[in-house]
């Protein structure tokens, strides 16, 4: 009788070994494991690979994981195996995932079933030895054709590869739809021709097409995704369709040789970052139906000189145009209420900012480093002059604070070195440390109320201020 629960325990014991022969199961996530797969259950009771572990060259992916049929690779399943040369995806598999097979460096040639009917975002981005994609001739939802796959149910070009021959594209007539990093880092592209047909560019569709030089873009595409044109450094000039209401977010961010671009008036929205770090960029009319500039929209164009904002624009956010080097001056409507933080910092060559009267907001840093700028009236309705304002502003020679403010921020105009006299107004209760640190030419400062409260170091290296009244 004493053998029983011993005999219990080896059945036991077998039976969690058959389970975890055929896939062992994370008790976390869900996740179960067979050979170099992990997958997971569907809800129609077949499985997803979720990633592919292995570091062979040739992969046949199994039709069965465990038992349960297989039925798609998820996103990223293979990504990141530079190992892989070639893969066959077998009979039964329905859906491909988005980037399934991303920075596959070294894939060379990859079978796809005719049950295939789902294919996510570019599946080969940055596969960049792919050169044959092998599908039916008749097959029900793709078609591959001169090192392009198309999907045929959703009218959308899928996949540019890199391996093709350098030189222009032109999108066959019937695509609605340029995917997802379809053509993404494909440095064999020159020049891009797209037909009435397309309404949509995708997110990263073109990023990092370094010799794309041209684009012509039909006045059919209403949609352009965020990133789209991302480090496209051979672009010279494009021209928006009338139909586009929204640049998306880093939609021509390091286009460095942009010189000229033309937006329509349909456009309300400019992202963040969508035009940043194109140093080229001379010139940019903004259409008249925008509400606001985006955080470091501009940022980075070295080349623009002069900038005139919409009427309808009350906000200008954090680093909208930090680091525009050559920008001399900027034509403000009056409706601007807010100025954000690093707007204006380091545009060396701004001579003149005129900020009108209801401008009530201005964030730290707005004009840090601006070395041209001699004179600046701080509009009435501000409270607080903030932090580092005007930090590094070496040419201002005046400043006209307004009655009403309460404190001047910490380092607000360290190192104005021309600065010579200041009236702060007896509304003034605080003044910051090292709020004119190195003021050196700083002759005259009319203090407020002497309850207010000075850091000890407000005035430090201030050399020729003999005495505070």
């Amino acid at each position: 009788m004493r053998k029983l629960p011993a005999l219990l325990l080896a059945c036991v014991l077998c039976l969690f070994s058959v389970c975890t022969s055929a896939g062992a199961a994370s008790p976390d996530n869900g996740v179960l494991i067979s050979g170099d797969y992990e997958y997971v259950l569907l809800d129609n009771g077949t499985a997803m690979i979720t990633h592919f572990a292995g570091d062979t060259d040739v992969v046949v992916v199994p039709a069965r994981l465990g038992g349960v049929p297989v039925s798609s690779l998820g996103e990223k399943s293979f990504a990141w195996c530079p190992s892989l040369l070639d893969v066959t995806i077998p009979e039964g598999i329905t859906s491909i995932g988005d980037y399934a097979f991303l920075y596959c460096t070294g894939l060379a040639a990859v079978f796809l079933p005719d049950s295939l009917t789902d294919i996510g975002r570019n599946p080969f981005a940055e596969c960049s030895m792919l050169a044959d994609i092998i599908v039916s001739d008749d097959h029900p939802a793709l078609l591959w054709d001169d090192g392009v796959l198309f999907s045929r149910q959703d009218h959308r070009l899928v996949t540019f590869t890199a391996v093709r021959p350098r030189g222009p594209y032109t999108v066959p007539e019937g695509m609605t739809t340029i995917g997802a990093s379809a053509f993404y880092a494909c440095d064999n592209l020159t020049e891009l021709i797209l037909p009435d047909s397309v309404t949509t560019i995708g997110q990263k569709a073109f990023g990092l097409c370094t010799a794309l030089r041209s684009a012509s873009l039909p006045d059919s595409i209403d949609f352009i995704g965020a990133s789209a044109f991302y480090g496209c450094r051979a672009l010279r000039s494009l021209i928006i369709p009338g139909s586009v209401t929204s640049i998306a977010e880093k939609t021509f961010e390091d286009c460095t040789g942009l010189r000229e671009l033309l937006l329509p008036g349909s456009v309300r929205t400019i992202g963040e970052r969508a035009f940043y770090n194109c140093s080229a960029l001379e010139t940019v009319e903004l259409p008249p139906r925008l509400k606001f500039i985006s955080r470091s929209a501009f940022a980075g164009c070295r080349s623009l000189v002069r900038v005139t904002l919409p009427g309808r624009i009350a906000r200008i956010e954090d680093g909208a145009f930090l680091n525009c080097t050559s920008l001399e001056g900027i034509d403000l409507p009056a409706g601007l209420r807010s100025v954000g933080a690093d707007a204006f910092s380091c545009c060396y060559s701004l001579r003149e900012v005129i900020l009108p009267s209801e401008c009530a907001e201005i964030g730290p840093g707005a004009f840090r480093s601006c070395f041209s700028l001699t004179s600046f009236r701080v509009p009435e309705s501000v409270e607080e002059i903030p932090d580092e304002l005007f930090a590094g502003c070496t040419g201002l020679a005046e400043v006209f604070l307004p009655s009403g403010i309460r404190s001047v921020g910490a380092r607000a105009f360290l190192a104005c070195g021309q600065l010579a006299e200041v009236i702060i107004p007896d509304s003034v209760r605080f003044i910051r440390q090292q709020a004119f640190l190195g003021c050196r030419n700083l002759l005259r400062v009319s203090l407020p109320d002497p309850s207010a409260d000075i850091a000890p170091d407000a005035f430090e290296q201030c050399d020729s201020l003999s005495g505070i009244p």
